[in-house]
């Protein structure tokens, strides 16, 4: 079975989210600094990247929150950064269609996307308050991933999408949403993403054993993906949290 390495590149960063968005019910009062990781994985002659991070800051503005992205946390300089070209990258993984995962969709030219058909379709006609972060045309504007949408390979529930890559479905945040089962030499690590938005959603739980998303489609569904999770034993790498980007590259 080939080994992977997996590398967090911070693509941009919330400098002022109240914490109760990313961990439901805790952290009332308090605000974080929040990155925007984009995930490179890397082995047995493969590339593969996992999300495409925002759009930029001025449409963050007029749309959503304050970010804020240095010329080299643009996605296509953060790849560079690490050697890669993104009109070389041949898959990228959506782990779901919210703005801030897939609005740099246009720039991996050559890339087949990997999406969960449930998600896509959600996408399209989400719940009114979700209206926003999937950018649906009922708030004015079109969002990014339409374009590249030709190029979607969709899925249903859980595909190996390479040789020790597989793809999982872990719906709760949104209902298409999915992490990355990696193969390393150190065993299996889960891009777990915004289903996992902070180590401590997966670490921290004083009533309950887990915290979910404060942003979730299904609650009911979001206890069962924890299990699912938990089944794996796999080390989790979150989508959202500081802490990640302490080591440059994983294991």
């Amino acid at each position: 079975m080939p080994v992977y390495t997996i590398r967090p590149l911070d693509v941009g960063q919330f400098p002022d989210i109240p914490k109760p968005v990313l961990s439901y019910m805790n952290g009332f009062g308090e605000v974080i600094r929040a990155p925007i990781v984009m995930f490179a994985i890397e082995g047995a002659g493969i590339r593969i990247v996992v999300d495409t991070g925002p759009g930029d800051p001025e449409r963050a503005i007029k749309y959503h929150r304050a970010m804020e992205q240095t010329e080299n946390q643009h996605p296509r300089q953060a790849l560079k950064n690490i050697g890669w070209n993104p009109e070389e990258i041949d898959m990228v993984v959506l782990t779901h269609l919210h703005w801030d995962h897939c609005g740099n969709n246009p720039i991996f030219k050559q890339a087949e996307f990997i999406v969960q058909e449930h998600e896509v379709r959600y996408a399209i006609s989400p719940l009114p308050i979700q209206n926003v972060p999937y950018e649906a045309a009922f708030i004015g504007t079109s969002a990014l991933w339409l374009s590249t949408m030709s190029r979607f390979k969709t899925i249903r529930g859980d595909k190996m999408i390479a040789p020790g890559i597989t793809a999982v479905h872990l719906p709760g945040h949104t209902p298409g949403f999915q992490g990355v089962l990696v193969e390393t030499e150190k065993g299996p690590y889960l891009i777990a993403g915004d289903c996992i938005p902070l180590f401590e959603n997966w670490t921290a739980g004083e009533q309950d054993k887990y915290i979910p998303h404060g942003v979730h489609t299904d609650l009911f569904r979001y206890y069962r993906t924890f299990d699912k999770i938990e089944e794996t034993g796999a080390p989790i790498l979150p989508g959202h949290d500081l802490q990640l980007l302490d080591k440059a590259v994983y294991p």
